[in-house]
């Protein structure tokens, strides 16, 4: 029967393709009353179905698919980026592009306002070499100034803003995995490496209120914009409050993961908002490739870009943020109140050392769905041994798009390269696995996601580790349903269902039959989100 719930349906949608990422598999139509799916089937019999008032919507030969998922991403931070100078190096691949852009903001600012930069990119802007607060000094000594590198682990002050933010050339590392960048005297260089050297900075950085939820309005109208109906926020760097106002209005659901700061703020009445919900905390274990934090089994490549514009010490192997004892109580009482965890590791050590921390506090009796972020160069065994703790991965898959070529010639080497991203075996083990852009470190974009995915292309359009490659059904799976069962949603959401909220995406093209190379190159024609059109509601 297409109407399993017996209702007449307010609208009815009739496409090319309804595809359901269900085991119902696809169909031609779906009726929606009240926001919720009540029939699926062919044309004829859901047709039969609809009442006197029922809108029909046709689509014609557009195809419809269950709303994408943005399952680790920072919508907080985007919007404070929002208004900062841009030297990404997607947009400057030459040095002096760059210093043109923080010169020209030095032109429009007035003297002892503060200058903040976003995309600052050591692979990308090739010619960019190393830089501290000298040579920001040269830019500049009457502006504060605070540039971030688009990866978000590391981040150059010149003197000004140091002392603005009371640090002095001999203030110690502040722990915690932070770390301060120092010259061959021993003082401060205006290097910041990982959240708690940039905490004291933070002060500066954020804005009016006004200006910040109307800066985190368009982040969420841009992840409408490539097809996304839900996210996931891994990690709040603020007060959450005003994400959760802004996100309860936003044409995008939001499950939200807090840092550990406000776990005392964890409250169970926030786990089942409609737009709006708290699942849990983000923890940060190890960072980043391009600070060379990211915690490694073996060092670094010696390379030009690893010592020198990286500031990579020779032999490091990157480091943890927190010894895994201190986490032990702090995660047990996580797991005993059913709230979810997500952990950062990037590195094969990091994610098996987290692992071990999850083993001691995980017994098997709960569907805890807890995950690990990132998964740059995690081990096949310890894919398995996730799988065995019920811990799933989440992939910053377009690493391999975006930043292959120097992973693999510069920075860990063609051998881990080709272990980079193991994709393909999590998904042959049974792991319900989701893809992620982690904007602002990459815009989001679900459909580029599922290409490269599927075809294992760096920007140069050669294949990195391309036996890791999956088919377009799982990558779309881990950007729809499987992301949504990370995001314990799935019960609601992620595939196109009787009973579940009427959350689409309308394709102009099926990504079923078109090449994999042009996959990202579909165009999001419209969003639903319970049954209405975001575009018209």
């Amino acid at each position: 029967m297409p109407n399993a719930h017996d209702a007449t349906p307010d609208v009815v949608v009739l496409a090319a393709a309804i595809e359901t990422m269900s085991d119902g598999g696809r169909v031609e139509a779906v009726g929606v009353r009240d926001g919720r799916i009540c029939a699926l089937g062919n044309r004829e019999d859901v047709m039969l179905t609809r009442g006197s008032a029922t809108e029909i919507v046709d689509l014609g030969s557009r195809v419809l698919l269950p709303g994408l998922f943005e399952p680790h991403t920072h919508p907080d931070v985007c919007a404070q980026f929002a208004g900062w100078v841009d030297v990404s190096g997607f947009r400057h691949p030459r040095v002096a592009d760059v210093e043109a852009q923080l010169r020209a903001a030095v032109q429009r600012t007035p003297e002892g306002e503060w200058i903040f930069g976003f995309g600052f990119d050591p692979m990308l802007t090739s010619d960019l070499g190393r830089w501290d607060r000298a040579r920001l000094d040269a830019i500049t000594d009457r502006h504060p100034v605070f540039v971030m590198i688009q990866s978000l682990h590391t981040a150059y002050v010149n003197t000004l803003a140091m002392e603005r933010a009371g640090l002095a050339f001999d203030t110690p590392d502040p722990g915690g995995g932070g770390h301060y960048g120092r010259d061959a005297a021993g003082h401060l260089d205006g290097r910041l490496e990982e959240q708690p050297a940039i905490l004291p900075f933070a002060q500066f950085i954020f804005g009016g209120e006004a200006a910040l939820r109307a800066s985190m309005t368009a982040v969420y109208d841009a992840f409408r914009a490539v097809g996304v109906t839900s996210v996931g926020v891994a990690g709040t760097f603020g007060d959450p409050t005003m994400l959760a106002s802004v996100a309860s209005d936003a044409p995008v659901r939001t499950t939200c993961y807090y840092h550990p700061s406000w776990a005392d703020r964890l409250d169970a009445t926030l786990r089942d908002g409609d737009h709006y919900r708290v699942r849990g905390l983000k923890l940060w274990y190890d960072g980043s490739p391009y600070t060379g934090t990211m915690l490694l089994d073996d060092p670094y490549l010696e390379s030009d870009l690893c010592c020198c514009t990286l500031a990579i010490p020779p032999g490091s192997s990157g480091r943890a943020n927190f010894d895994p004892s201190d986490m032990v109580e702090l995660l047990s009482g996580l797991y005993a109140d059913g709230w979810q965890v997500m952990a950062h590791s990037q590195g094969d050590r990091a994610s098996r050392e987290m692992l071990d921390l999850y083993a001691r506090v995980v017994d098997g009796k709960h569907d805890h769905r807890w995950r690990l972020e990132h998964c740059a160069l995690i081990s096949v065994d310890d894919l398995a041994r996730a799988k065995d703790l019920g811990v799933s991965p989440s992939f910053h898959v377009n690493h391999v798009l975006h930043y292959g070529p120097e992973l693999r010639d510069h920075i860990i080497g063609p051998e881990r390269a080709e272990r980079l991203m193991p994709v393909g075996p999590a998904v042959e083990m049974g792991h319900r696995v989701s893809l992620h852009a982690d904007a602002p470190m990459y815009a989001s974009d679900p459909l580029s996601l599922v290409r490269t995915a599927v075809t294992r292309k760096t920007r140069q359009g050669d294949r990195l580790a391309g036996h890791f490659a999956i088919d377009v059904r799982a990558a779309l799976r881990a950007v729809t349903i499987d992301a949504a069962w990370q995001l314990g949603a799935d019960d609601d959401t992620g595939s196109i269902e009787l009973g579940k909220r009427a959350d689409f995406v309308v394709l102009e093209r099926d990504p079923f039959d078109v090449a994999a190379d042009d996959l990202d190159k579909i165009e999001v024609l419209d969003t639903w989100l319970d049954g209405r059109s975001t575009a018209i509601a």
